[in-house]
């Protein structure tokens, strides 16, 4: 019983590890390829030679499988796409808008951008970081 108090003990007396900067730089850098993403830009970087990140196209996917996903809905019109694709191509923006929001079924359709754009650079965030540095310190 003894080592499970010690463990214990070290446990609630635990310190929390230093803050190094290292989770905002991760933050600020999620923040800003995600402006990029959302601006039709790639959000990607290079390791050497090697190209790391999120493509526009990888974005642009996953907002695909997402609006696919919610079409089956039972709330929403079997014409939807169909109406979107037309507003698009009519350049009518507002009922282009419409028909997105309603496809997306969120009350905040720009915010669900962000959060699928965060959910996949995420995962890049650290090496991210780290190339940003790298390449702030050469000549």
């Amino acid at each position: 019983m003894g080592a499970l108090r010690k463990a214990q003990y070290l446990y609630d007396n635990a310190e929390p590890a230093p803050d190094d900067g290292q989770a905002e730089a991760e933050r600020v850098w999620i923040e800003n390829m995600t402006e990029q993403l959302l601006a039709g830009a790639d959000a990607t970087f290079k390791i050497g030679d090697m190209a790391f990140g999120i493509t526009f196209e990888r974005f642009a996917q996953a907002v695909d499988e997402h609006a696919m996903g919610e079409l089956g809905r039972d709330d929403c019109s079997q014409t939807v796409l169909g109406r979107l694709m037309l507003a698009a191509l009519s350049k009518l923006p507002s009922d282009a808008k419409a028909a997105a929001v309603e496809i997306m079924a969120v009350p905040d359709p720009q915010q669900l951008l962000v959060q699928l754009a965060r959910d996949l650079l995420a995962p890049f965030a650290l090496p991210g970081t780290q190339a940003a540095a790298e390449e702030a310190r050469e000549p």
